[in-house]
């Protein structure tokens, strides 16, 4: 398999280009530590935007969702989609507000998706996801109904592309001498201390997972 995606003129990064990402590896990385997605379609003429959970599994995403859910049934029925995932990794204070800025990584994916069927492939899917959002956790897995319920969508990663800034204070020349602090203030995703459900079964401890995530 080739190490890099092929950009294409949806993919190809035309704003700074230098900050494309095309890096099959760079752009899983960027996905597998993203819990929600953004994704945009049309649906009855008119373009909407929702956040999800989101997973991959090699060289597909998953998302899921109601199968009563008007925005599935137009994915499952071919709509094409935009996948938009970011990560902020730091604001950059800049000596003129025109520099101020933030460094990020992104990615984009454009797709059409596959309607998940199969109960023991959307049960595995199930497990994957809770596993990527809450690694270590023990849970009951889902049985029929909920399956029934639930409509899973995989989008193939093909049409995709990264764009990653990383370059913090980027001032003009002419700044550089103003009396105005510059530099980053590097940004982080923080998890709290975990608290126990109200209605927990007494004798049952916070697992270590959840404790050391904090």
């Amino acid at each position: 398999m080739p190490t890099t995606y092929k950009a294409t003129e949806r993919t190809r990064v035309r704003r700074m280009p230098k900050r494309g990402v095309y890096d099959r590896e760079a752009v899983h990385k960027i996905i597998d530590q993203a819990i929600v997605c953004h994704i945009g379609v049309v649906a009855d003429g008119k373009p909407r935007v929702i956040p999800t959970a989101i997973l991959r599994i090699d060289e597909f995403v998953y998302l899921h969702g109601s199968i009563n859910s008007q925005l599935l049934k137009v994915l499952a029925a071919g709509a094409p989609a935009c996948i938009t995932i970011s990560h902020i990794d730091g604001l950059v204070a800049a000596r003129s507000g025109f520099n101020c800025a933030v460094d990020y990584r992104s990615v984009v994916l454009f797709a059409q998706a596959e309607d998940v069927t199969g109960m023991s492939e959307k049960s595995n899917v199930f497990d994957k996801f809770v596993e990527h959002i809450l690694p270590g956790h023990k849970a009951r897995p889902p049985n029929r109904k909920e399956l029934n319920a639930t409509r899973i969508l995989r989008f193939p990663i093909v049409e995709v592309s990264a764009k990653v800034r990383d370059t913090g204070v980027n001032d003009f020349e002419d700044d550089l001498a103003l009396d105005f602090w510059a530099g980053t203030i590097p940004m982080k995703t923080v998890f709290g201390p975990p608290r126990s459900c109200k209605k927990l079964r007494a004798g049952i401890e916070i697992p270590d997972y959840a404790r050391t995530r904090a």
